[in-house]
């Protein structure tokens, strides 16, 4: 029965258009939850569904977005797989403490760009600072998601399952002009150790791990940083905040403004009377 469940319930999320990822994650949480209970779902009150959560708390050490994942699941699960309304959306959580991302300096960047094994490396750096990718989309670009005529990355398949396009910039541009001409790759801009596989995100994580070491950087964090960095970076050189949105992937401009908060502002702000004195014959 538990089994039958499962699958409709995997049904039901691939319907509602999840990323395999997410699917897999509340497919996931969903199973340990029905193990938990041990009982027919029908028979499943809030009240166990809140004492397994504080098990999630007390016993397992979960983080707070562990914990909403697992709350996400089980909600689904009654709401849509169910049909019953257990009401378990508005069982409340522990409040997320606000923690500002890492953020480079541009000469930190610089140095561990720099500080890479070889060229390979030095590309993969530069182009995951030069157009803020995450990871995740860095190790699945191809060679022709490289658009050189409007000097854009197209973004495939991004968080949420969104396409979406983002800065190619011209020094990288020269960059991977030379990591072609070197390594000729054909289909997955950076092949793995094997045939017909792009390089794995653990290897492009060791990377920079080695490359910052090399660099003499002992700010913590992993390759992320550097799409953080990307982004105060935009914002302090005069970037708009809706620009930067688009670039990044964000579905929520809210998200963006962490860094509107983070960044120094290094652009001198002029009346617009100012701007265009001219034509005003002052």
């Amino acid at each position: 029965m538990t089994e039958q469940l499962l699958q409709r319930y995997r049904r039901d999320l691939a319907l509602r258009g999840y990323s395999p990822r997410t699917q897999e994650t509340y497919y996931r949480n969903l199973a340990v939850f029905l193990q938990y209970c041990n009982e027919p779902p029908g028979q499943i009150t809030r009240e166990t569904i809140k004492n397994y959560l504080y098990s999630l708390i007390s016993e397992r050490k979960l983080s707070e977005s562990s914990l909403r994942q697992a709350r996400g699941a089980i909600c689904y699960f009654f709401s849509q797989t169910m049909g019953m309304n257990v009401e378990v959306d508005n069982i409340p959580v522990q409040k997320k403490k606000k923690k500002l991302p890492e953020v480079l300096t541009v000469d930190e960047v610089f140095r561990i760009i720099h500080g890479a094994d070889n060229l390979k490396h030095k590309t993969m750096l530069m182009l995951a600072y030069s157009s803020g990718l995450r990871v995740g989309e860095l190790v699945k670009l191809k060679v022709d998601d490289i658009l050189r005529e409007s000097m854009r990355i197209k973004v495939r398949e991004a968080k949420g399952g969104r396409d979406r396009c983002t800065l190619l910039s011209e020094l990288c541009l020269r960059q991977l002009e030379r990591y072609w001409k070197a390594y000729r790759p054909h289909g997955w801009l950076f092949c793995g150790k094997t045939p017909g596989l792009p390089i794995s995100v653990r290897a492009v994580q060791h990377a920079y791990q080695k490359a910052k070491r090399k660099a003499g950087v002992p700010k913590e964090g992993g390759i992320h940083t550097l799409r953080h960095s990307f982004a105060t970076h935009m914002l302090e050189s005069g970037g708009g905040i809706f620009q930067l949105q688009k670039f990044l992937g964000h579905r929520h401009l809210s998200t963006t403004l962490v860094y509107a908060h983070m960044c120094e502002e290094k652009t001198i702000a002029r009346s617009p009377l100012d701007v265009y004195a001219d034509r005003f014959g002052g």
